[in-house]
C-alpha cells in the first residue's frame, strides 16, 4: 500500500496556505514540507490556527551543526483536506538564536518552546511563559538556592497572562502552596504539581516535570534506522507497540516505501490489542483510586486474557520486537488467529457489560461527574488529545484522519470514533470504556482476515535517500503520538535528528486547568483522568556543576560510563 502527495496538493498548499513559501516538498502519506523565512512564522501561524482552525502537531528545532538551527513545526490540516499534514522549516542562526513565539497564538506551542529553549537554547521572543520546562527552575544556579521560577515584571505580559484563554494563573499557585511531588504515594511517576487551595478546593495549579532523565532520542541518532527501533519501543512499557511502529513509519516515509496488506492487517491487531489491555489497566487504576475495589479486580482479570493474546502472537508481553521498516518480522498463523478469534468475542460480551456497571455505578459517578472540566475549545487550544480530547466532545483520532501506517480504510476494517460531551473526568472514562468494545470489533476483523487471506507481511526495504524527511503519526492509547526523523546529509544509516512527541506531552500541559475547582482530595483523580506517563514525556541534558555548560552524551560515552561504574563498585 503506497500514499505520496500528488502535485495538485503542493500547489494547493503553495497558493492557499503558504504563498509565502521559499521551496516546497512533497513528502509520503499527504505531507508538505515548506521552507519559509523565520520572520513569516507567527504570521503563518495566525492563518493556519485562526483562518483554517489547523491545528499544531508539534514543534521542535533541528542542530544544523555549524549552519545554525532549523525549527520545525508540524501542523495538521486533515479537517480541510483529507490527511493533509503541513511542515513548516524556518533556518536560524547559530550565534544568539532566536525567534518570534508563536504561543500568544496557539497556547500548546507554550511547552515546546519551553523545551527548545532548555534543550537548544533557542530563544522564543515574546513567549508568555519563560520559565525552564524541563531543567530545575534555579538553573543555571545551584538547586538547593531556593531561587523561585522566573516571573514577569511588574506590568509586563508574563506568566499569569498567558494562561488566562484557559482561565487560570499558575503564578498565584505558589503563594499558598501545597506541592504534590515530586515523588508522592498519590503520583507513580515524579513531577510536581503546585496547587493553591481555599479550604478544601484548588483555586489555581501548576505542573513542573524534568525528573525522569530519558535520552532515547540522542540515542536512536546514533543506532542506526534498523536497530533504532528497539530503543523506541522502550520510551513506555504500556503503549510499547504503539511507539515502535510509529517509529518504523516515520522511517517508512523516507523513502517510496509499500507495505503488503497482511501486515497491515497485523499492525492493527496488535495495536488495538494494545489498546485494549491499556484502558483496561487504566479503568482498573481509576477504580481503585476511587474506592471501587470491584472493578479494579474486574477490569485486571479480562486484561490478562489480552495479554496472553498478545504474548502468543509476539512472544513478548511488553516490547513486542516485531515491528520492521516494511512491515512485520513474524506471521500470524491460520490456527492462532482462529485460536484468538475464539477469546475475542466472548470478551467483547463481558467488557460490553462492563460499560452500564462502569457508568451507573454510584462511587463513580459521584467521584467523577463534573471533576476536571476541559471545554471543547480548552482542548484545542491546549493542544489535548486522544481520549481526553474525545470525552470534550472533539472528534480527533489519528485512525481516521491519518492511517496508512496500518489498516483503518473504513471500506475494509468497519469501526467509529468515540466522542463524549461530558467534558470531564465520567466524560473520560466512558471514552474509554467504550473504545474496549470498538477495539474488539476491529480485532475481530482482522483476525477473520487473517484466518481466510495470506500473503507476505514484509518488503525490503530500500536505501534511505540523503535529506528526506519523515513523519510517524499513530493513535496511541493516550492519543496522538508523533515521531519526526531526517536523514543525515552525509550518512545513509544514521539520522541526522530524531524528535518525538507524545500525547502525555500535549495532555500533561493541560492537567492545571482541569484542576482547578477540583477538590482537595480529588487532584490524583483528575491527574489520573489523562492517564499520565511522566517517563515518555521527559528529556535529558547533562550539566557541569562547576561552571553550567551543557553537553551531551554519546552511546559509546554511556556504556563506558557503565562500565566504569561496575569497576568501581
Amino acid at each position: 500500500m503506497k500514499y505520496s502527495a500528488d502535485a495538485g496538493l503542493v500547489d494547493y498548499v503553495r497558493q492557499e496556505l503558504v504563498p509565502e513559501g521559499l521551496d516546497f516538498n512533497a513528502l509520503r502519506e499527504n505531507r508538505i514540507a515548506v521552507k519559509i523565512n523565520a520572520a513569516d512564522a507567527v504570521t503563518i501561524a495566525d492563518r493556519f490556527v485562526n483562518k483554517y482552525k489547523a491545528r499544531l502537531i508539534h514543534e521542535t528545532a533541528v542542530d544544523l551543526e555549524g549552519s545554525g538551527f532549523e525549527m520545525v513545526y508540524i501542523y495538521d490540516f486533515s479537517m480541510l483536506k483529507e490527511r493533509l499534514v503541513v511542515v513548516l522549516e524556518a533556518k536560524i542562526p547559530k550565534e544568539n538564536p532566536s525567534i518570534a513565539s508563536i504561543a500568544n497564538i496557539t497556547w500548546s506551542a507554550s511547552w515546546a518552546e519551553r523545551e527548545i529553549h532548555d534543550l537548544l537554547g533557542i530563544n522564543p521572543i515574546g513567549t508568555p511563559d519563560p520559565r525552564k520546562q524541563f531543567l530545575p527552575y534555579e538553573w543555571p544556579n545551584a538547586t538547593e538556592s531556593g531561587t523561585a521560577p522566573a516571573q514577569p515584571e511588574k506590568g509586563e505580559k508574563g506568566v499569569k497572562d498567558m494562561w488566562i484563554p484557559l482561565g487560570i494563573a499558575p503564578k498565584d499557585s505558589y503563594a499558598t502552596l501545597i506541592p504534590i511531588g515530586p515523588y508522592h504515594p498519590g503520583v507513580i511517576e515524579g513531577q510536581t504539581v503546585y496547587v493553591k487551595v481555599e479550604g478544601e478546593t484548588v483555586v489555581s495549579a501548576d505542573i513542573k516535570t524534568g525528573y525522569h532523565h530519558r535520552g532515547i532520542q540522542k540515542l536512536i541518532e546514533r543506532r542506526g534506522y534498523h536497530k533504532g527501533v528497539f530503543a523506541a519501543e522502550r520510551v513506555c512499557g504500556i503503549c510499547s507497540p504503539h511507539h515502535g511502529l510509529t517509529y518504523v513509519t516515520a522511517c517508512e516515509n523516507l523513502y517510496e516505501a509499500e507495505i503488503p496488506d497482511r501486515a497491515l492487517y497485523i499492525r492493527s491487531l496488535l495495536l488495538e490489542l494494545n489498546r485494549i489491555h491499556s484502558h483496561l489497566l487504566w479503568i482498573g487504576v481509576v477504580a481503585d483510586v476511587i474506592g471501587w475495589k470491584t472493578g479494579f479486580h474486574l477490569t485486571w482479570g479480562l486484561r490478562e486474557r489480552v495479554m496472553d493474546i498478545i504474548e502468543a502472537i509476539t512472544g513478548n508481553r511488553v516490547n513486542y520486537g516485531i515491528w520492521r521498516i516494511g512491515g512485520v518480522s513474524r506471521d500470524v498463523s491460520q490456527e492462532l488467529a482462529e485460536k484468538a478469534l475464539k477469546t475475542v468475542v466472548p470478551l467483547k460480551a463481558e467488557m460490553a457489560a462492563l460499560l452500564p456497571l462502569v457508568a451507573a455505578h454510584s462511587v463513580v459517578q459521584s467521584r467523577l461527574i463534573n471533576v476536571g472540566p476541559l471545554s471543547q475549545a480548552e482542548a484545542f487550544d491546549g493542544g489535548a488529545v486522544g481520549p481526553v480530547a474525545r470525552a470534550s466532545n472533539w472528534k480527533i483520532d489519528v485512525r481516521a484522519d491519518n492511517s496508512p501506517h496500518a489498516m483503518y480504510d473504513p471500506k475494509k476494517i468497519n469501526w467509529q470514533v468515540i466522542t463524549d460531551d461530558h467534558n470531564d473526568t465520567f466524560g473520560r472514562t466512558l471514552v474509554r470504556v467504550k473504545e474496549l468494545l470498538v477495539s474488539s470489533d476491529i480485532v475481530a476483523q482482522c483476525l477473520e482476515y487473517l484466518v481466510k487471506n495470506a500473503g507476505e507481511v514484509i518488503n525490503e526495504p530500500k536505501m534511505i535517500p540523503v535529506n528526506s524527511e519523515g513523519i510517524g503519526l499513530n493513535e496511541a492509547p493516550r492519543g496522538e503520538l508523533v515521531h519526526y526523523v531526517r536523514a543525515s546529509e552525509y550518512n545513509n544509516n544514521l539520522p541526522q535528528a530524531y524528535r518525538i512527541r507524545t500525547p502525555s506531552y500535549r495532555n500533561n500541559a493541560v492537567i492545571p486547568k482541569m484542576l482547578v475547582g477540583a477538590n482537595l482530595a480529588d487532584v490524583p483523580v483528575v491527574m489520573g483522568s489523562t492517564d499520565q506517563c511522566l517517563a515518555c514525556t521527559d528529556r535529558v541534558e547533562i550539566i557541569n556543576e562547576k561552571d553550567g555548560s551543557v553537553s551531551s552524551m554519546t552511546w559509546d560515552q554511556l556504556l563506558a560510563m557503565s562500565r566504569r561504574a561496575k569497576v568501581i563498585r
